[in-house]
């Protein structure tokens, strides 16, 4: 049977040296490995036959026992093994990242935040974790890997650290073995000290002496325990931890209750007997640690499902879900656990919410009643919060008082009482109507108005005033308009006043004359004053201006009619005019206007006509003192600038004589030019318009006749002069340009009495887009000149002058077409008319 079995061969060829017979036993206890083993590779997914490496647990190196004749400084530790420091530094490094269990979801995670205590022991300010520096409690119950520590002084001196072993026994050198395990710290320093004190004698007295020799026993390094928690915490398991290790400890570490766990019924349960329930509540409350009793290795702590739980939102301190005893009302409950009311709550009605067995039912509560209701399971207690937008006995005082604000009827129940509480009446009080605005029964307002001169004067008796009573007193300026006068002309507004910073015009630089600033309006409006006069009015606005016209002050009143609403009476007058003149130097004398201004009047100061301000010229160019020049008159001409400056030069070209000229206009006028181009670009479908950018301010060049201008004074080509004109003129020059539809674009020499093809026969010809009949010249002065027709038929080009650009426009697409169309008909008719020719001497010949 056992002939081919691997276990009969592998115990023949043992037998050889271990001398192992076969037998059934044998084979089963085979077969049992092999498959013992098996299923432990596949339960560990490692393959079959690849079994790793198993080490087998052995007993730990145990502390050394130590003798020594000095005490031993060194802190107290916990003694733990390397895997049980490995799970508490686990622990702590979890503790550290807040992260003890993922939260299955958001729902779950809101509720433990509103029950009541479970932050304490997932809140990182919080740690439970057991100090070992803390004095030994007298009930500590010794266990194996604890360490005492024996120092004996007097006529001997001996220290010793011991260890209790496995066995409970601490072994101290001369004396033997005591055993300590299982008994108190107070109870093991009686033992040892007794047994000591067979070695040492000087321990007890003797013959009626003293002991000359004294021995203390004290706990050293501490052994380690395992607790297990269980139930409805966050993360249950067995913990390791110190042996000083108290409930809280545990729970701390498990992460606490979670939301299911119960907060009041915590049991410790040691050799399966229960020695102590712990109420957390009690700790929260009162903060007293009496039920947090020490734990001991093996203990259990098992937290079971929360009975009752209440919620209780709104105007308390402490809002939560309370887990609630059968025997505690709900008074106790919001005023030890919730911490009370909030000052605002509505203690009058509290809103109980029940679950019966087949739907909710409402409870209104009073809050004298509170310590004989016992909430139940489920209930939601909601505090509301007072109407604080109503006051049971506010007034409201507004306006011209000095005090305005909110005040107790009770203690204000009359006007004139309350206008006492607010420290009078400002100046500007109207106490002519007091307007009083009322809330009736109904809820509807209505106005009261008081003369307050006749409860004064005795002829109406104060009035009492009822709660929500809005009194206003209003301001007698603030029902006045707004009353102003407004001054415009030739005054030092020195806020409206402006200089632009000074641009660069040519080479001369006209624009940094002083001539060139640009001033805004000077209109100035100021509040009216009674008794103003105009000086005033023009002192305030910062004095007269060099320019003004004192003579000639005007002033022009609105028309009022006060009092005259007959239609009858209606006049065309709008406002009445007043002319006067004042003094220069605003001094008030005789002499003064004296003239009263009354509430928008408008002031104008004219400027007087004979002022004038500098204006300044530049001449540039050949000329024999070119720079800067000012006006003389305003009729100066260009022939009279010109005997000014000395007349041109030998190199100068008076033809190419060009005169630079600033235009402006205003804002509106750009806008209105603006919007004109882009109406006619947009009706101008089958057109093109070029549309140059229009500015306010802009520069351009006129050609004028310099020669005949000298030549005859006072002729049309003498222009008058401007302020800011710019007189150029250039050397004679000697070329002329061809630009536009030409084949090659260039500049040549000019010959006197060539014609205008001379210079497009230079540049190349015209091309086949060349708009001939619309070629123009531009001469030196900035002149231009076009093209005409001859009988409608022949082009008559502009004659050339030195320094003159010529244009060849291109043609428009239309054009184009035409021209091409027209070269087309040419060319058949030519070849029509040479086949006719043809074929009419053919004839002849024959």
């Amino acid at each position: 049977m056992f002939k081919y079995n691997p276990s009969t061969r592998f115990c023949k060829k043992s037998n050889k040296v271990f001398f192992i017979t076969p037998s059934n036993s044998l084979l089963k206890l085979f077969l049992f490995c092999i498959l013992f083993f098996a299923s432990r590779s596949y339960s560990q997914t490692f393959p079959f036959g690849n079994i790793p490496q198993i080490t087998f647990p052995s007993q730990g190196q145990r502390p050394i026992n130590s003798t020594t004749s000095t005490p031993s400084n060194n802190p107290r530790r916990l003694v733990e093994s390397s895997k049980e420091k490995a799970m508490t530094d686990s622990i702590k490094i979890v503790r550290r990242s807040e992260d003890i269990v993922s939260y299955p979801d958001s729902a779950v995670l809101a509720l433990r935040k509103k029950i009541y205590g479970f932050n304490i022991f997932n809140n990182s300010n919080i740690s439970f974790e057991t100090s070992l520096k803390i004095p030994t409690p007298k009930n500590y119950i010794l266990g194996a890997d604890d360490e005492l520590l024996i120092d004996i002084n007097g006529f001997s001196e001996e220290h010793y650290n011991l260890n209790v072993t496995p066995e409970g026994y601490i072994k101290v050198p001369k004396v033997g073995n005591i055993f300590v395990s299982g008994i108190t710290i107070e109870e093991a320093k009686k033992r040892v000290i007794d047994r000591l004190s067979k070695i040492y004698v000087g321990l007890k007295s003797y013959n009626g002496s003293a002991p000359n020799t004294t021995a203390t026993v004290s706990l050293g390094n501490i052994k380690s325990i395992r607790v297990t928690v269980l139930g409805e915490v966050v993360a249950p398991g067995t913990y390791s931890m110190s042996s000083l290790s108290r409930v809280l400890n545990a729970l701390y570490f498990s992460g606490g209750p979670n939301e299911n766990g119960t907060f009041r019924e915590i049991k410790v349960i040691r050799d399966r007997k229960l020695i102590a329930q712990v109420d957390l509540y009690d700790l929260l409350t009162t903060g007293n640690l009496r039920q947090n009793v020490s734990l001991q290795d093996q203990d259990i702590i098992q937290v079971g499902g929360y009975k009752s739980r209440i919620e209780i939102s709104g105007q308390i301190k402490k809002p939560a879900i309370f887990e609630n005893l059968p025997n505690e009302n709900l008074e106790r409950i919001i005023n030890e656990y919730g911490n009370g009311f909030l000052p605002d709550a509505y203690r009058q009605l509290l809103k109980v919410q029940r679950f019966t067995d087949k739907e909710l039912k409402l409870i209104d509560l009073n809050s004298e009643i509170l310590s004989s209701f016992y909430p139940k399971a489920g209930d939601i207690i909601t505090v509301e919060r007072v109407l604080v937008n109503r006051t049971e006995n506010a007034i409201l005082l507004n306006g011209a008082v000095y005090r305005p604000g909110r005040y107790s009827v009770n203690d204000n129940p009359t006007l004139t009482k309350l206008i006492k509480r607010a420290e009078g009446f400002r100046e500007d009080a109207f106490l002519g109507r007091i307007s009083i605005v009322r809330l009736k029964e109904d809820l509807t307002k209505e106005n009261v108005s008081i003369n307050y001169n006749d409860i004064i004067s005795g002829k109406i008796n104060d009035i009492s005033l009822q709660r929500e009573d809005i009194v206003t007193v209003y301001s007698g300026i603030e029902l006045m308009e707004t009353y102003t006068v407004r001054i415009q002309g030739e005054i030092n507004l020195k806020f409206y006043t402006a200089l632009t910073s000074a641009r660069s015009n040519g080479s001369t630089g006209v624009s940094d004359t002083p001539n060139s600033e640009t001033i805004a309006p000077t209109i100035g409006t100021f509040p009216y004053i009674k008794n103003m006069t105009v000086e005033d009015l023009i002192q305030k606005a910062g004095g007269l201006k060099e320019s003004a016209a004192i003579g000639r002050i005007e002033v022009v009143r609105r028309k009022k009619n006060i009092g005259k609403d007959d239609p009858n009476q209606i006049t065309s007058t709008i406002g009445e005019k007043y002319n006067f003149s004042i003094n220069s130097d605003l001094s008030l004398n005789t002499s003064a206007s004296k003239f009263i201004l009354e509430p928008f009047d408008e002031v104008f100061v004219r400027s007087s006509p004979n002022y004038e301000k500098q204006q300044f010229i530049s001449v540039e160019g050949q000329i024999v003192f070119p720079g800067v020049y000012a006006l003389e008159r305003k009729d100066e001409r260009l022939s009279d600038i010109m005997k000014r400056v000395g007349g041109v030069n030998a190199q100068a070209y008076m033809e190419g004589a060009t005169l630079v000229r600033k235009f402006k206009i205003s804002k509106q006028e750009a806008d209105r030019k603006r919007s004109q181009f882009n109406d006619l670009s947009d009706n101008s479908a089958e057109s093109t318009v070029k549309i140059k950018e229009i500015k306010e301010e802009t520069e351009e060049s006129i050609g004028i006749q310099l020669r005949k201008a000298i030549e005859n004074p006072g002729s049309s080509a003498d222009m008058y002069l401007q302020d800011g004109d710019i007189i150029k003129i250039p050397k004679e020059p000697q070329t002329v340009r061809m630009q536009g539809e030409v084949l090659y674009p260039t500049s040549t020499r000019f010959i006197s009495g060539l014609p205008f093809k001379h210079y497009i026969s230079e540049s190349g010809g015209f091309t086949e887009l060349s708009a001939k009949k619309r070629a123009y010249i531009i001469y030196a002065n900035g002149s231009v000149d076009r093209t005409r027709k001859l009988l409608g038929l022949f082009n008559v080009y502009p004659k050339v002058e030195p320094g003159s650009e010529i244009v060849v426009p291109r043609m428009n697409v239309k054009e184009a077409l035409s021209q091409r169309t027209l070269a087309s008909i040419q060319m058949i008719t030519g070849i029509v008319s040479s086949l006719s020719l043809m074929l009419v001497t053919i004839r002849q010949f024959k």
